[in-house]
């Protein structure tokens, strides 16, 4: 059986959808503090009495957004083999770190860092469901670690996120893997992508960082792999799948046939409206999805009234009204917290076992 290369087809990651338990605390905590913008409100498409919320920068760009279903009945998730650890956004330079760690001591939010990572400076905390989220820029001044922590000693006054600490696109998403070898030879093998370099994880001494993608964006999956690594739970708080971006339709369509060929289970395309999708798994059971980088948000909204208003897909309208009274019966039973509790971030915000 001859193979077409899937080498070039997958450009970077396209989105990363997780769980809350309250979209208005959610909407609250990624707009007013991480300066975010929604861009879309919808429902769950495979589940349309739940909602699904998309933030992103102002323009909605590929690779800046991030998406929740709401699902206030599940229990809290836990991260693990199938239930990725934490994701990462990227920021415009070491510089913004102090600034973000001042800004979110003051919104209650619980910070560790910032700290000394390979080639980057890393600063981490939690969302209100409990999410792990790293910002980070990559070290271009060369920073020690003495650099670093003098840098978290040091924390300007700040009252809004300014144009210089925006989140930009994301920088990696982190699931769990059992074995290394056979996670990198699944992604060469049926995505296209390279096992492009290890290093030991930088806060549990068992484990270590696979580095997943392409030649221009080398990690934006990075891995953490252990033996030990234990089954997680998809809940709230979890990261329910990593989306992976391709240009258009035909390229998507070489992925599904590979994966068709070797007899790897996949979801099908799937029209989204926005873009279109493909789901399978890798080898620890983790979901990810090949999403196309078109329609785009504003095929069904105008750039400047994205996100303002609850939108259906043609197919789903038809049931709008039953929609929005369920929605209102969630909300009912589901009351508005803010500003919420937050969850205490772990001083070792990378391993696999968090504790304080």
């Amino acid at each position: 059986m001859t193979f077409q290369s899937l080498d070039g087809l997958v450009q970077g990651l396209h989105h990363i959808t997780l769980v809350t338990s309250n979209q208005e605390v959610n909407r609250r905590f990624y707009t007013e503090v991480l300066g975010l913008r929604r861009v879309k409100l919808s429902v769950n498409q495979d589940d349309v009495f739940h909602r699904h919320l998309f933030y992103a920068d102002e323009d909605a760009t590929t690779g800046s957004a991030i998406t929740f279903f709401e699902w206030p009945e599940l229990p809290p998730g836990t991260a693990g083999l199938g239930s990725p650890h934490h994701l990462s956004y990227r920021v415009p330079s070491v510089d913004a770190l102090p600034s973000w760690a001042s800004w979110l001591r003051a919104a209650g939010v619980s910070v560790v860092g910032p700290l000394l990572r390979d080639g980057r400076v890393s600063l981490y905390l939690r969302d209100p469901d409990n999410v792990s989220i790293e910002l980070t820029a990559a070290n271009d001044q060369k920073l020690t670690e003495s650099d670093v922590e003098e840098l978290g000693r040091n924390l300007p006054g700040v009252t809004a996120v300014t144009s210089g600490m925006r989140l930009t696109t994301f920088d990696h998403a982190s699931p769990v893997s059992s074995d290394p070898k056979l996670t990198a030879r699944f992604f060469e093998k049926f995505v296209g992508l390279k096992d492009n370099f290890s290093l030991p994880a930088p806060d549990q001494g068992d484990a270590t960082i696979l580095a997943i993608g392409n030649a221009e964006r080398p990690d934006f999956i990075r891995y953490l792999a252990s033996e030990r690594a234990r089954e997680g739970y998809v809940g709230r708080g979890s990261v329910h799948h990593i989306a992976m971006a391709v240009e258009d339709d035909r390229d998507q369509l070489k992925i599904k046939r590979h994966l068709d060929d070797v007899g790897i289970g996949n979801s099908g395309i799937i029209d989204r409206f926005w873009f279109h999708s493909l789901y399978f798994r890798d080898p620890d059971g983790n979901l990810l999805e090949v999403a196309t980088k078109g329609p785009g948000y504003t095929a069904d909204e105008s750039r400047e009234t994205l996100g303002s208003r609850l939108v259906l897909p043609k197919w789903v309208e038809p049931r709008r009204t039953e929609i929005e009274a369920f929605l209102r019966k969630t909300d009912a039973g589901n009351p508005v917290s803010w500003p919420p509790v937050y969850p205490l971030t772990p001083k070792r915000p990378e391993a696999l076992t968090q504790s304080n």
